[in-house]
């Protein structure tokens, strides 16, 4: 009776206080009711409460849509009257219903409007009209969402708890728009799903800002609120994120293979294939040649290689969900490429095998070698630049300290340190197959070069040797000749990593294998000589004692007693043996100018000769 006399007066603070009451009332007789349940009277009140209820509830919805219609200028006293009735629905423990009502008469009208008028139901919806639905939204909120939130928390009792902003204003819009427009979650069109789901993103992070104030009486701020929602979290998983990832993927397999695709691929363990009604887009031929070009790249697996990595992580494809997968991807693009770019150094070698010498040591597949060497330096500093790169756009779960970050950046690189590892093998067995190479090329006609040495002091009557041969200042040339190589491969830069290492690694090689071919050739020269001068000797016994008694009649290389220091040589033999030495010495000091060692064996040559010094 009094709540029909309040109505009719349009008193509407004393209507909905009567309402509050009665809420109160109610909620009291219910409680009492439920511990008398088993009593016959309560029994027989039950049906006769139940309808009470519901006209009380008629009674509240019907103010609440009034108070709501009426809220446009969003008083302070529309806002008081809601909060009123709000009290009173959270005495009857109807809180969703109100919810309902608010998101009915004051959300829904405004969110189908502008959602509902988009034709295609979002398909190759243009990012900067999805943008501008979003704005529209977000200032809706702003200017009515926002005040009514703030106004209902200041009015609302002890125990009675609203978040409007997730459970009325989020929930309603995100439905609105998971109705109309399904199709804007589907990446049929990449570079728009891209832009929108980052719009989508920034859309929701600015609308739990708007509701970051406190005063909410259970003490959960508004945004742990809409993490948990379950509106929430199907809005989130509504995008189809492992499609658009796998568009990418599809991209990036794309340019790893090649033209003819025959290269092997990093599909195994990805996401899923894209859906039939989607495409990758095309491979961007600008972007390969800037790859090549800023990386300094010279081989095209490695080429592809470092587009593919800047792909995952480019700002207009990365998305932070996909963090996981785009870090995964981009060790098996390592792998791929160590597995390519082993393939192609073995493939050279084998091809360049049949060759010999000169020839071989001339073959393009030389410059295709070290092309391949110079890559794997750049790649690695191409990688390590790319984690560090990424490292600092990735969100990281943990501990938010410098140090912390700095571990797990540490590992990062040491994970793609590992998994370029056995690239070293590669590079080795490169610089190797170079080397021998080289000391084939120099080292081939050795002993016909000592024959020559031989056979200019013998019966020619020439004066002692004062110099190295021609012949010993030639022996690296060939190595000179590949370290330009490698300084053109490297743009002229002799001082970086690539350079230095690779020289070294040659270095180290032919030096010692050119100091122990000529040691052995020179061996061998010297004991024929030694042979030759004793078969003469046994020769000139046989024939009578005419024979000198100081004669060397032994087959040693430097016969015991040989000892040339501080003499001239005089016999064509010695003069030969001090040839020998000097062009030992020669190679020696040649060793040293490349700061290598020269082999053992050379080295135990050079004690054994030291009396044919001058």
């Amino acid at each position: 009776m009094v709540l029909e006399e309040a109505e009719e007066t349009g008193d509407a603070e004393e209507y909905v206080k009567c309402l509050e009451r009665a809420a109160v009332d109610l909620s009291q007789i219910r409680y009492f009711a439920k511990k008398g349940e088993d009593h016959p009277f309560v029994v027989n009140a039950q049906q006769r409460v139940a309808k009470i209820e519901q006209s009380l509830l008629d009674a509240l919805g019907r103010f609440l849509s009034r108070c709501l219609a009426d809220y446009a200028n969003a008083s302070d006293e529309s806002t008081r009257l809601i909060a009123q009735g709000l009290r009173a629905y959270s005495a009857l423990e109807e809180v969703e219903q109100a919810e309902a009502i608010i998101r009915k008469e004051m959300v829904q009208p405004y969110a189908e409007r502008v959602f509902g008028a988009q034709p295609g139901r979002g398909m190759g919806l243009e990012p900067d009209k999805f943008a501008e639905m979003l704005r529209d939204i977000l200032q809706f909120v702003e200017t009515v969402g926002v005040p009514l939130a703030k106004g209902v928390d200041a009015q609302l009792a002890s125990g009675a708890t609203y978040h409007l902003g997730t459970r009325v204003f989020w929930r309603e819009i995100a439905t609105c728009m998971m109705e109309h427009l399904p199709l804007v979650f589907v990446p049929g069109m990449p570079d728009r799903f891209f832009k929108n789901y980052r719009a989508a993103c920034e859309f929701a992070r600015e609308f739990g800002g708007l509701f970051a104030f406190t005063g909410h009486l259970d003490g959960a701020p508004e945004s742990e609120v809409l993490a948990a929602d379950s509106t929430y979290i199907e809005f989130s998983r509504k995008w189809q994120l492992s499609a658009y990832f796998s568009i990418q993927k599809k991209l990036i397999i794309r340019v790893l293979e090649g033209e003819k695709g025959t290269s092997r691929s990093p599909e195994a363990g990805g996401s899923p294939a894209p859906p039939s009604n989607t495409r990758a887009p095309a491979v961007d031929q600008v972007a390969l040649a800037q790859a090549k070009q800023g990386a300094g790249l010279l081989t095209d697996q490695a080429t592809r290689a470092v587009w593919a990595m800047n792909r995952c992580w480019a700002p207009e494809v990365y998305l932070e969900p996909l963090a996981s997968k785009c870090w995964q991807l981009t060790m098996q693009i390592l792998m791929w490429y160590q597995q390519t770019a082993d393939a192609a150094v073995r493939q050279l070698i084998q091809r360049n095998a049949a060759a010999s010498g000169s020839q071989a040591l001339e073959s393009p597949d030389i410059d295709s070698l070290l092309h391949h060497v110079h890559d794997t330096y750049a790649m690695r500093t191409a990688a390590l630049d790319q984690t560090r790169r990424a490292c600092s756009i990735v969100p990281l779960l943990g501990e938010d300290t410098r140090e912390y970050q700095t571990g797990v950046a540490a590992s990062l690189e040491s994970a793609v340190e590992q998994a370029l590892l056995s690239l070293d093998a590669t590079v080795r067995g490169a610089a190797d197959y170079v080397a021998a190479t080289i000391v084939s090329s120099s080292t081939g006609n050795l002993a016909a070069q000592l024959r020559r040495t031989t056979s200019q002091f013998r019966h020619t009557n020439r004066p002692p040797p004062a110099d190295a041969s021609a012949y010993v200042a030639k022996l690296f040339a060939p190595l000179s000749a590949i370290e330009a190589q490698i300084d053109k491969a490297n743009r002229g830069d002799s001082s970086g990593e690539f350079v230095q290492a690779l020289k070294r690694m040659l270095r180290e090689r032919v030096c010692a294998d050119i100091s122990r071919e000529f040691a052995r050739a020179s061996t061998d020269a010297l004991a024929t000589i030694s042979k030759t001068e004793a078969s003469l000797l046994r020769l000139r016994k046989s024939r009578g004692p005419s024979a000198r008694a100081d004669a060397r009649a032994d087959d040693q290389p430097v016969p015991p007693g040989t000892d040339l220091r501080g003499k001239v040589p005089d016999s064509d033999n010695d003069k030969i043996r001090r040839q020998v030495w000097l062009d030992a010495a020669k190679v020696a000091h040649m060793v040293g100018d490349y700061d290598a060692q020269p082999d053992r064996e050379f080295a135990s040559f050079v004690v054994m000769i030291r009396p044919l010094g001058i």
